[in-house]
């Protein structure tokens, strides 16, 4: 068993994830369709550049190298180079040491040493001076000095504080975290900044203990947030506009509905001088989605477009990207996602009448991100998935024309075409989340385009964007180091919902080894309405989004699968919204559904033996799938889980309805009232159905997934007499499921009581070669 685990050690997640090369192009654009990219080699990285008919090295790396080694009088290897700027008259701006340097015609020029970085400055466009919160109030901070910009921000009650609601309260207070003023933004020609703050007072302080406190001592630390439950108000909003040369504040009149409900004004889009600003808001409340626009000036803020949604609001196709919403004409007409006829599709309105000018793209098949407006030659270019006919979540490019004319496919190929949209800002702060690079050419002539499958490593092509036609291949993936592992890729599989009509399309990834007796099987879910698990790609095949280690588990000898079921994204409006009121049960129904008929079609699948795992929203489902179908899931891992609805943060209610307390509340009338219409999604009322093995695991200062929910779910359980596991790790957050002592933990947790072998004692990951203890009761 030992070596079952080293191998499932060498297929960890983080350990898969540097074993190919040159899986994607991050081009630098300059001129109209040049471009410079680094490709990557076993030993370094070389820069190409790409301009007209040629592609070749950027530049003479082993003379720059040798060069820059001269001019910093240290040797320097030429497949190291740190690369910030190439031009195409011979120009290299590169980093070493802690400087610039500037390489042209054979000649260094040291071009002074690199500013330190400043995380908690806004810098204005030209970057000549910044923005900064400090002490509830906004400065303004450059190299003339420091003016304050506000003077009445208090405790609570503070410009530009990153908010309480956020999830990164408590990292906050323990690490000194700091940000740029959060929300806040500045206008294109830097004359104004536009933000607000958040009104917090009125928020009960909710509690996390840190038991093993990180300075060493021994009495727990206290850290207090201004987090509002299900059914408590949520922080007050307003906004405001600073004109930056006089200082002259200017309130913008939002609506009391939309001040109750978000965190802050995200700019789509200015227009008319740079004076008025252009967002979008889902109001789960007043159930609408709204385009509306700022006049900075005055602080006038007028709705644009209105558009009532029942289930699901979507601004995208998911909800951690940045919304599919375009600005044209100077102001004058927008580009409107909606989801009305029952899939996401773009439509162009006239917004000085807010009425509909013609839908720009129709059918049963999903728009997923806008790539870029083309104004100047009247179209827009996107991604989307379900046209083609296959599986409906591969991603494909196509361009429009602005009258909704001429629809065409640029890349034909069957697989996942690898174009991302950008994140919210929201997103960008709490994930890391960074923004792509453009893959269309300045002019919008070329396309990059970078697709793979689940078992075919990634191709980089240089396209035209007129008709698609391939004008070079750029990149193959190098997979040679990964293959030589023994990785295997997971196998496409299609089965039927529970609704005994609806397509799920998922991946099983087949255990390694040989054996005559079926497999253990164990299902990676997440199931959470606001995005999908399943890789379509080669990427995603071993560097999973929401369900981990899934070829791990297949070096132990299991067999592992993961799909979407109903209430996931990226499909039809009904699809997504069989989870809105049901919130994770359809998607459990279904998981329970596929795996019925995988067993039935496939012998080598032990129907007796089945598991699943999960994390986050994968907490609550896979808690939620084992009480619910204790037939079928015999061992189950939940971590980070929120096994009820009414002890979470408010915010909760973006992806489930509102809660219905009765007599039309939606706001709870004491602290001890649970909705009505959450109550059946409680895990603590399902507590006496268990009758597998579960392990949960929490981190005691996890905002995402509070550790008193986990507790509240364990006292339900010691109530209805269960036997069950729990992991407590200290001092941990959300991001927790890469931890090796969680990651073996599970192993052992599945191989005795779902595989019913005995683990290795004690194994290490990552311990060298002794890796576990020796038993003594053998």
């Amino acid at each position: 068993m030992i070596d079952r685990y080293r191998a499932a050690e060498a297929m960890l997640d983080a350990n898969l994830a540097p074993l190919v090369l040159n899986e994607s192009i991050h081009p630098h654009w300059f001129n109209d369709r040049d471009f410079w990219y680094r490709r990557q080699r076993p030993d370094g990285g070389e820069y190409v550049l790409v301009t007209g008919e040629r592609a070749g090295p950027a530049f003479d790396h082993a003379a720059v190298a040798a060069a820059m080694g001269a001019a910093t009088d240290a040797p320097v290897d030429p497949w190291s180079l740190a690369v910030e700027e190439i031009t195409g008259d011979g120009v290299v701006i590169l980093t070493a040491g802690n400087h610039r340097w500037r390489f042209a015609e054979s000649v260094v020029t040291d071009l002074g040493a690199i500013e330190a970085p400043q995380p908690d400055v806004l810098l204005s466009p030209d970057k000549s001076h910044g923005l900064i919160a400090r002490d509830h109030d906004l400065y303004l901070v450059g190299e003339r000095g420091e003016r304050r910009l506000t003077d009445d921000g208090q405790s609570d009650f503070a410009w530009g504080k990153y908010p309480d609601a956020g999830l990164l309260a408590v990292v906050r207070q323990r690490s000194g975290l700091r940000f740029p003023p959060f929300g806040w933004s500045w206008s294109p020609d830097g004359a104004f900044v536009v933000g607000g703050r958040l009104d917090e007072r009125h928020i009960e302080p909710y509690p996390f203990l840190e038991s093993v406190p990180q300075d060493g001592g021994f009495r727990p630390k206290a850290y207090h947030i201004r987090q509002p439950l299900t059914g408590e108000p949520n922080p007050i909003f307003s906004a405001s506009g600073i004109e930056v040369a006089t200082g002259r504040r200017i309130p913008f009149d939002l609506p009391a509905e939309l001040s109750s409900e978000i965190l802050s004004i995200e700019p789509i889009a200015w227009a008319a001088g740079n004076r008025r600003l252009f967002f979008a808001a889902a109001l789960h409340g007043a159930r609408e989605a709204r385009l509306m626009e700022v006049d900075v000036t005055s602080g006038a803020v007028r709705t644009l477009i209105a558009e009532r949604v029942e289930g699901f609001i979507n601004l995208g196709s998911e909800l951690y990207a940045q919304p599919n919403i375009r600005i044209l004409g100077g102001g004058g007409e927008a580009i409107w996602y909606s989801q009305r006829t029952g899939f996401g599709h773009l439509y162009r309105y006239d917004l000085e009448s807010g009425a509909l000018v013609h839908a720009l793209t129709s059918g049963d098949w999903v728009v997923r991100d806008i790539l870029k407006v083309d104004e100047a030659g009247g179209r827009i270019f996107f991604t989307a998935s379900g046209r083609e006919g296959g599986d409906p979540y591969l991603r494909r490019v196509y361009r429009v024309d602005l009258d909704g004319s001429d629809l065409t496919l640029l890349t034909p190929e069957e697989a996942d075409h690898m174009l991302n949209g950008a994140p919210t800002a929201m997103i960008a702060l709490l994930l890391g989340a960074a923004t792509p690079p453009a893959m269309l050419s300045p002019d919008s002539r070329l396309l990059i385009d970078t697709y793979s499958t689940v078992s075919s490593p990634s191709v980089s092509v240089l396209r035209s964007a007129e008709d698609g036609a391939i004008v070079r291949t750029l990149e193959t993936a190098d997979a040679s180091a990964l293959l030589a592992t023994g990785w295997r890729p997971p196998e496409p599989f299609v089965a039927k919902a529970a609704d005994g009509m609806t397509d799920l399309y998922g991946v099983l990834y087949r255990p390694h080894g040989q054996s005559d007796d079926p497999a253990p099987v164990i299902d990676a879910i997440y199931g959470g309405p606001q995005m999908t698990v399943t890789p379509r790609n080669f990427p995603a095949a071993r560097r999973p989004v929401g369900a981990y280690g899934r070829s791990a588990f297949a070096s132990l000898g299991f067999a592992v699968i993961t799909v979407d079921g109903r209430g996931t994204p990226l499909r039809s409006k009904a699809f997504h919204d069989a989870g809105h009121r049901a919130f994770a049960d359809t998607c459990v129904d279904d998981h329970a559904a596929v795996l019925r008929q995988l067993c039935d079609r496939d012998l080598t699948l032990d129907r007796n033996r089945i598991g699943i795992y999960g994390h986050s929203f994968g907490g609550y489902t896979s808690a939620r799938a084992i009480l619910r179908y204790p037939d079928i899931f015999k061992v189950a891992v939940s971590s980070a889980g929120i096994y009820n609805l009414h002890a979470i943060y408010r915010s909760i209610t973006t992806i489930t309805e509102a809660p219905d307390y009765g007599e039309g509340l939606g706001v709870k009338p004491d602290h001890r009232a649970v909705p009505r219409n959450f109550q059946a999604l409680d895990n603590n009322l399902l507590a006496g159905n268990l009758r597998g093995k579960l392990m949960l695991v929490y981190g005691d200062m996890d905002e995402n997934a509070f550790p008193a929910i986990t507790l509240q779910f364990c006292d339900a359980l010691n109530r209805a007499n269960r036997s069950y596991d729990l992991l407590y790790l200290p001092n941990r957050m959300h991001a927790l499921t890469a931890e090796p002592y969680l990651v073996r933990r599970m192993w052992d947790y599945f191989v005795e009581h779902l595989m019913g072998e005995e683990p290795p004692l004690n194994y290490s990951i990552g311990g060298g070669a002794a890796q576990a203890d020796h038993r003594t009761d053998a």
